[in-house]
């Protein structure tokens, strides 16, 4: 086992999206662009559902998301099972190879190409490692450190090109020397470049660096620009959120107050001098979830304010719920809003029953004539208990346990009740059940689905996502496409 010291919270800058307060985003789509509200006006996001259970960090053009999930091991409530680091490519879920000698993985971005950066190890003693794509697997590689900090490394953000930035440090204090690695050149002090010794926090698609107090393009010097002064009272923390743009424009959390500080989020516009645009005045305190998730090269910025996912179209505009966006027939609010890529998916989580469920965000379109429509979606639940123990939920008891029914109806847009058209589902509950489901509709337009799972889990929750017969289209922007019950005796 490599012998390491530890290292502050603070100074590893590592991207953890959609998790916990504060946390790193550093995408930049640079295509897909809206531009502004009213480009937007007509926009309906409807969830590509990805995992029951899992935190995603970052996304690509392709939709690949790369970030955490625990696995369903059937225990319930009661265990915790291992969570994996992975990515999901082409809807597949796939495990990442972990460093030999090292104990855990993180990632912190996925390029246009599926290589990933991140860090191997615990959050205290990393070493930065990129995954390589390798068909349908990955290869790990170790990018080490740079020369004189052989002790502790991480990788922050990968670009297009395949360039790696991040920090490489000898010891738990900062100052940290920051690098950029590629396959065919290594890992370089940046620094010895004439960049900024400064931790990368985020960078474009295209190469464009931001730190705590500059930013340049990778391979330019000429191009190393200071950030203007914080607006007054505010101050930016050492690895804060960030993302940037090609062009230099950025999003950032600013902070107000020392012992309790409440952070905003801002738009820095990299003209000129450069300016900052306050563009949330809701604030995201030290205990609730909050970070960044892109800016776009329309200035289009998605972020997460205190739990609720905001969108502020750019170049100007502020921040609004992503829930005022998004498809009423799933009644389900958006908690944490990600990067959004280049097709104008955002990575995001929505409220299902009384949990977050991982979702790409996805323009809909409200389907006009030869519709498919859940107009009724009835979910209900029975914990069976054991007659020798009754009212309680004993582990390793299998007498005992919960019954859930769902009940869609489908129809046309007028109406009229369809047959034979294929529904396809999920159960899921407040732990780890992830049980996929499809079904086909009778002569009433009516398909049950049914599902035994362990009880104690809390409520139980039913979406659907997806109902296909050709050549009708499904509606995801109306009728009822999620439900929950909480399990009666």
């Amino acid at each position: 086992m490599k012998k390491m010291k530890g290292i502050s919270a603070a100074l590893l800058a590592i991207a953890f999206a959609l998790v916990g307060p504060c946390t790193v985003l550093a995408e930049s789509p640079t295509d897909g662009v809206l531009g502004s509200p009213e480009a937007a006006a007509s926009i309906v996001y409807a969830p590509d559902f990805v995992s029951a259970v899992a935190y995603g960090v970052a996304m690509n053009d392709a939709g690949d998301i790369v970030g955490t999930s625990y696995r369903n091991t059937g225990c319930g409530p009661f265990c915790l099972p291992p969570i994996d680091t992975v990515v999901w490519k082409a809807g597949v879920r796939v495990v990442l190879p972990s460093l030999p000698g090292f104990t855990g993985t993180a990632v912190t971005g996925i390029n246009n190409l599926g290589w990933i950066s991140g860090y191997a190890g615990s959050f205290d003693f990393p070493e930065a490692v990129v995954w390589k794509p390798n068909g349908s697997t990955y290869t790990v590689i170790d990018l080490g450190t740079l020369p004189g900090t052989n002790m502790l490394s991480a990788a922050t953000a990968i670009d297009d090109l395949g360039r790696v930035v991040g920090w490489s440090s000898p010891s738990n204090l900062p100052p940290a020397g920051a690098f950029m690695w590629t396959e065919a050149g290594g890992m370089v002090d940046l620094s010895k470049q004439g960049f900024p010794s400064e931790t990368p926090l985020g960078i474009s698609r295209g190469g464009t660096v931001a730190t705590s107090s500059h930013w340049y393009h990778l391979g330019d010097l000429a191009s190393v620009t200071a950030l203007a002064p914080v607006p007054p009272g505010g101050w930016f923390g050492f690895g804060g959120p960030v993302a940037i743009n090609d062009a230099g424009d950025q999003a950032r959390f600013l902070s107000i107050g020392t012992e309790h500080p409440f952070s905003y989020v801002f738009r820095y516009h990299h003209e000129g001098t450069g300016t900052w645009q306050q563009i949330d005045f809701t604030g995201t305190g030290p205990q609730s979830p909050g970070g960044i998730g892109s800016i776009n090269d329309a200035q289009d910025i998605t972020n997460t304010v205190s739990g609720a996912a905001q969108i502020a179209y750019g170049p100007d505009g502020l921040n609004q719920s992503l829930d005022a966006l998004f498809s009423p027939a799933y009644n389900s609010p958006v908690i944490a809003g990600g990067p959004m890529n280049a097709s104008g998916q955002i990575l995001g989580q929505i409220w299902v029953g009384l949990a977050g469920r991982l979702v790409r965000l996805t323009p809909a379109s409200t389907c006009g004539t030869s519709c498919i429509k859940v107009s009724k979606l009835l979910v209900q639940a029975k914990f069976h208990q054991d007659p020798n123990d009754p009212g309680h939920c004993t582990p390793g008891n299998t007498k005992e346990y919960n019954q859930v029914q769902a009940r869609a109806t489908v129809t046309s847009e007028t109406g009229a009740r369809l047959s034979g058209v294929l529904v396809r589902g999920r159960f899921m509950d407040e732990y780890w059940t992830n049980a996929r489901v499809s079904g086909t509709t009778n002569s009433q337009g009516i398909v049950q689905f049914n599902f035994k799972g362990p009880c104690g889990v809390g409520t139980e929750a039913f979406i659907v996502e997806n109902a296909t017969k050709a050549p009708l289209v499904f509606d995801k922007t109306v009728g009822v496409l999620a439900g929950s019950a909480l399990p009666q005796f």
